[in-house]
């Protein structure tokens, strides 16, 4: 019997290990409406584990950077500092142009929006998007996906994904091709001109790889957003995970 309660203790013990490495997400909202108006809905790693915290430090930074935008000044750490160094940047820039013409510029707003799309036992894949207004006529937009380590919350780039980037950028080309071909009218002779590179980063859902190109350097639609998935079935060769 003690030997009994032994094993009993033990699998207990295993299985709260197990539980407090799981690693699972909620949703951070922040609205806030003062000289601007900042909305924020991103995913947050729970847990004080070093996986957890890694991965939010990476997403925060994201916003930080988003919200950064008087280039004067040095980039805040915090969601809150972030959001503080983006009202002045408003603040000292109306000042200066209210004084200028004699009237306010337009209320600035920032929209964040993030994400959890696909996850496995190894990686989370998480979408975040930024939409930046500082009165331009049209908005500053960023769209990047993260890919992690479940288990280190280390950040995993097309390298550590990829098993051959060159056969994959080929293959890529192929289907980039075809979706810009049936988009735009002289697609052809644009794509010619140009030398094609992966995007940035990699987006995973439940049907396979996803594309994403916006403001791309590889053709001339920088206004465009390009965006289509490369199944499983064909992709699968070229994965490392």
């Amino acid at each position: 019997m003690k030997s009994l309660r032994l094993l009993i203790i033990l699998f207990i013990f295993s299985s709260c290990q197990k539980e407090n490495t799981t690693l699972t997400f909620s949703e951070v909202t922040i609205l806030k409406e003062t000289t601007t108006t900042i909305e924020i809905n991103m995913p947050k790693a729970l847990g004080k584990n070093p996986a957890a915290k890694k991965i939010n430090t990476t997403l925060n930074h994201f916003v930080c950077k988003a919200l950064h935008i008087d280039a004067a000044t040095p980039k805040k750490e915090t969601l809150e500092a972030s959001m503080q160094d983006f009202n002045a940047a408003y603040s000292n820039f109306n000042t200066l142009i209210s004084e200028e013409l004699k009237e306010e510029l337009p209320k600035w707003e920032a929209l964040i929006d993030g994400e959890v799309i696909y996850t496995t036992t190894n990686f989370v894949c998480i979408a975040m998007n930024s939409s930046i207004n500082t009165g331009a006529a049209n908005s500053s937009l960023i769209l990047e996906f993260f890919n992690f380590d479940t288990k280190t919350g280390a950040l995993l780039t097309t390298k550590d994904i990829i098993n051959n980037i060159e056969d994959f950028t080929d293959l890529v080309e192929k289907y980039y091709n075809k979706e810009v071909t049936s988009t735009f009218i002289e697609a052809d002779a644009l794509l010619n001109n140009n030398k094609f590179k992966l995007p940035k980063t990699l987006g995973f859902s439940e049907e396979g790889i996803i594309i994403l190109y916006d403001n791309f350097s590889v053709g001339a639609f920088e206004k465009e957003i390009v965006e289509f998935t490369i199944p499983y079935e064909v992709a699968n060769t070229y994965l490392k995970l």
